[in-house]
């Protein structure tokens, strides 16, 4: 699959990351279709072809009608906007990712200001353009079969920008907030580039930053701002592209955040490890050490990406009772993978498949689903192993044929 790559050479707004993946392609249509599922009214789409500094792109806008968000902004705060995703029957990784994007932002909101979670009030966040371009992008992304989001350095500006809460620097507050552990670039215009909403799409659903690693380009697209602009023009550039792995597997970096605990319970340490990954760890482990004094204790270690690194660490220091947390950047080389569902006699069963560097393929079944046939089926887990091997195996055989190019 290929990958996307967000070069935001001018800043990075919801509407410009939306614009763009409309410009690459994205089904306009579909995206109308979507976003009234969510059963808002008061509230349409467009889009249209623009000419900017020099490149055309495609200008996404969210139009009010009269007496709608625009005019009085309605006071929602995360529980309103998950219960409005859970009901509006969008596919599951939407409901998801918009889900995970709202609550970063929230958690962004509520840090900066000093409040609780429950008492932030979205206001422009909550409000219908905000909801648009953040469930709008997540739609896009997944009816593009969810390809892995990468993103350049984020240019963010100087100055100071308007808000209700009257002049404040830029990055704006949340926007900062959001970006920890994101490389940015100060790019020296006096306007606010980066907006809290493009923070937290970026920063939540990108799995690396950078300009260090090298890629085939296949197609390009153009998402314009609002606000017209020259040199450098308001716009944000998205590549399709087949990143360039070393031979046998795949490249990339992730961050390792670790903390020791010697006074956490074995069920407090299981809830830990539960919520890390709920928040977009990339693996959590639990490992036995010996602390200072001979006192038995434990080491908790998490991969992370850029984006997920500043929430998973919050996660640590507030679920808890370390007074730290450690992290540094480490390569890994990874096999590449896929997760199947097969039909089987037994029924449906989830496998995960991965390609040695020969080409030859393994698959794992998922325990869980082999603890359903076996409980369903009243036999024996040995025994749904057992009979279902040769069944896999098959699966095997057809993978190999199909292994993707390390």
């Amino acid at each position: 699959m290929s990958s996307l790559w967000f070069d935001c050479f001018s800043g990075a707004a919801g509407d410009m990351l939306v614009g763009a993946l409309l410009d690459l392609g994205g089904d306009f249509a579909t995206l109308q279709e979507d976003l009234a599922r969510l059963g808002v009214a008061g509230f349409s789409i467009a889009r249209e072809r623009r000419w900017q500094g020099g490149l055309a792109g495609t200008r996404y806008l969210v139009r009010f009608d009269q007496d709608t968000d625009r005019v009085k902004p309605p006071r929602r705060n995360l529980t309103a906007i998950l219960e409005l995703l859970a009901k509006s029957g969008l596919p599951e990784p939407v409901v998801a990712n918009a889900g995970r994007v709202f609550r970063r932002l929230g958690e962004a909101e509520a840090k900066v200001h000093g409040c609780a979670l429950e008492e932030v009030h979205f206001h422009e966040v909550g409000a219908l353009d905000s909801i648009a371009d953040i469930v709008g992008f997540c739609a896009l992304h997944h009816r593009m079969g969810a390809p892995r989001l990468y993103c350049s350095p984020i240019a963010v500006g100087e100055g100071y920008v308007k808000t209700e809460h009257g002049l404040l620097p830029v990055p704006a507050l949340a926007t900062l907030e959001l970006l920890c552990g994101v490389p940015i670039e100060p790019l020296a215009l006096k306007e606010e580039l980066c907006t809290p909403t493009g923070a937290a799409l970026l920063s939540t659903l990108c799995e690396g930053f950078g300009r260090d690693f090298s890629f085939i380009a296949r197609k390009i697209g153009y998402g314009l701002g609002t606000r017209e602009r020259e040199s450098p023009p308001n716009a944000v550039r998205v590549v399709e592209c087949d990143r360039l792995e070393p031979t046998g597997g795949q490249g990339e970096h992730v961050l390792v955040l670790e903390t020791n605990l010697d006074d956490a319970t074995g069920q407090e340490l299981g809830r830990l490890v539960e919520l890390l990954l709920e928040r977009g760890a990339l693996d959590a482990v639990v490992l036995p050490a010996v602390m200072k004094k001979g006192r038995p204790g434990h080491v908790v270690q998490v991969l992370a990406t850029d984006g997920s690194a500043p929430a998973l660490e919050e996660v640590l220091l507030q679920e808890s009772p370390t007074l730290g947390v450690r992290r540094w950047r480490a390569s890994r080389r990874i096999l590449a993978r896929e997760a199947r569902t097969i039909p089987t006699s037994l029924g449906d069963l989830r496998v995960k498949v991965s390609y040695r560097p020969d080409g030859s393929a393994r698959a794992a079944p998922e325990f869980d689903d082999l603890s359903r046939i076996a409980r369903e089926r009243a036999l024996p887990l040995a025994e749904v192993r057992r009979l279902l091997e040769p069944e896999i195996d098959a699966v095997l055989r057809e993978s190999a044929r199909e292994a993707p190019r390390q």
